[in-house]
């Protein structure tokens, strides 16, 4: 996968180096803050994990539990891997969001992918869900196709629901 594409590296283009801070993890979820150097919120993952026993994905799953960022992780590791962005869903920021991007502004939009790792000649695994809650200022002008709530799978509305996103129907 290009860097270019990674949603760190362009974090890094524009705040300098990230990090990636976990609020709270187990084996299937994941929520983590990616900070810049001021420690500031660029923004909140959430990602639910799929098929993380198979060879090629086991040591990589386990160093991006124990702190590693994602995609970063994967290429580290040299895993062929594809990020497909679903679309995009307004939301209206919960308060503990708002308060660790340093923000006032109630709404901003999240960005819903899926990673899918290569195991074979073309065979891909699911490995991520993800939902990358961005703050208003890398929201305007985004450019993905924006998705009805009734568009989204019901393992990734309960994950909204897990860290108080509001899934709105407004146009930002």
């Amino acid at each position: 996968m290009d860097t270019n594409t990674l949603h760190t590296s362009t974090l890094e283009k524009l705040y300098g180096p990230v990090e990636c801070e976990i609020i709270r993890q187990d084996d299937k979820i994941r929520v983590v803050h990616l900070k810049d150097k001021k420690g500031v919120s660029r923004t909140v993952g959430v990602v639910k994990f799929f098929n993380t026993d198979h060879k090629p994905i086991e040591a990589v799953h386990k160093r991006i539990l124990e702190g590693g960022l994602l995609g970063k992780t994967l290429q580290k590791f040299k895993i062929d891997y594809k990020k497909e962005i679903i679309g995009a869903l307004p939301v209206r920021l919960p308060d503990w969001i708002k308060n660790d991007f340093l923000i006032d502004e109630e709404h901003s939009i999240a960005l819903i992918s899926n990673i899918k790792i290569e195991i074979s000649s073309g065979e891909q695994l699911l490995y991520t869900k993800i939902i990358e809650v961005l703050p208003p200022e890398l929201s305007s002008g985004h450019v993905h196709d924006i998705i009805q709530k009734q568009d989204v799978d019901k393992d990734l509305l309960a994950l909204f629901e897990s860290v108080d996103l509001l899934i709105e129907n407004i146009i930002l």
